[in-house]
Parts: structure tokens; C-alpha cells; sequence
């Protein structure tokens, strides 16, 4: 499957694929993503340095008036957490350490657009599985994927048309975009260095 990321902006640096890289999608009302993915993000751009791309993605599928471009901002450029993150914060949940790779911001996507026949098939030409397939399978893929966006008032691009299930997620790609690996939500930090480590060996 092919990874398809748009972005309305870039903080805290410049964003360039290389070779391997992976990506951790987030929202900024989401304290799992900085209990649980930030640091292992931290841990891995500093274990596979020079080898692995790092960097971020801030997305909103829920809670639309926390989780914005103007909050990603502040919690980057000023340290500023808010609703279920800065609870979290407050209670000792975790720290917040300099975050050393770029943070991209989702493109926001809304109805009419998510159910939008150009978006579906966008989303059957990333997956090489489904595109192989027959056509009456495809055409139920696609009544499938029209009924779910019917549902969603907004969402981000990358988010949405990824068919991610939530944040965090993390997703390892090639230079190519093809998906090496995705993950949502805590998985076991050895586990995934493992992971990883195979590919830059075959790499």
C-alpha cells in the first residue's frame, strides 16, 4: 500500500523523506500520543540516527476545536497543552522534552469531499491489493468507504484517506512511499526497534 500525505504547513523544520522514514500521526487532545508515541519516537530517531527519518504529523478525526493548526503551534513554539493533554501534563502523566524533527500539519478535509468519489478512488489506487482486485469487489469497497465518510463531518487528509483507526499511529515507509510497517496505538519498544532494524539491514 502506497502512503498518501497532504499538509497544510510544516513546523519545526523542514520535512524530506529519505530512504526510510517514519511517521507518527497524533492530535494534540490525544495524552496517549505524548504518554506513549512521542517518546518512542525520541528513542528510535535517536537509536537508528542517520539511518531513519523522523517526524510528525498532527491530524484531527474528533474534539475539532482542540485539535487545530493554531494549537499544534503553540504546543511546539510555546509549550502550551490543552484539554485531556494538559490534564495529563498537570498530573505527572509524562514529560515533554525539545522535539528534534519536523511536525507537519494534516490538511483539513470536510463533507462533501471525504465522500467524494475522487477520494474514494484515491484511496483504492493507494491500496495495490484492492486495485488488483475484481471489479464487483472493488465496487463494494467503494459503497463501503462512501457509507463510512458519509458519517464523518470532517477529518484530516493523511488521516482519513490512510484509513487510519486512531492516534497514535505509526507508519514506516520507503522512498517510494510503499508502507513497510504501520501500528496503532502502544506496542512494546524492543518489538518495534526489532522491526525496524530489519529493514535497514535489508536497506
Amino acid at each position: 500500500m502506497k502512503l498518501n500525505i497532504q499538509y497544510s504547513e510544516v513546523i519545526n523544520g523542514r520535512f524530506s523523506p529519505s530512504d526510510l522514514n517514519l511517521m507518527l500521526v497524533f492530535q494534540v487532545n490525544c495524552p496517549g500520543c505524548f504518554i506513549h508515541g512521542f517518546p518512542l519516537l525520541n528513542d528510535l530517531q535517536a537509536c537508528f540516527e542517520g539511518k531513519l527519518s523522523c517526524f510528525a504529523m498532527s491530524t484531527a478525526f474528533e474534539d475539532f476545536e482542540l485539535n487545530t493548526a493554531e494549537n499544534t503551534r503553540l504546543l511546539f513554539e510555546q509549550n502550551v497543552f490543552v484539554g485531556e493533554t494538559l490534564k495529563a501534563h498537570q498530573a505527572g502523566a509524562f514529560k515533554w522534552n525539545k522535539i528534534l524533527f519536523p511536525v507537519l500539519v494534516d490538511k483539513p478535509i470536510h463533507q462533501p469531499d471525504l465522500s467524494d468519489s475522487r477520494t474514494i478512488e484515491t484511496i483504492i489506487q493507494h491500496n495495490e491489493g484492492w486495485l488488483a482486485g475484481p471489479e464487483p469487489e472493488k465496487q463494494k469497497i467503494r459503497t463501503a468507504l462512501k457509507g463510512y465518510f458519509a458519517q464523518q463531518i470532517q477529518c484530516g487528509y493523511t488521516f482519513a484517506v490512510n484509513l487510519m483507526q486512531g492516534t497514535p499511529t505509526f507508519i514506516l515507509f520507503d522512498n517510494t512511499m510503499s508502507i513497510l510497517l504501520n501500528w496503532f496505538g502502544h506496542q512494546d519498544p524492543q518489538l518495534v526497534t526489532d522491526k525496524i532494524d530489519t529493514f535497514i539491514k535489508k536497506s
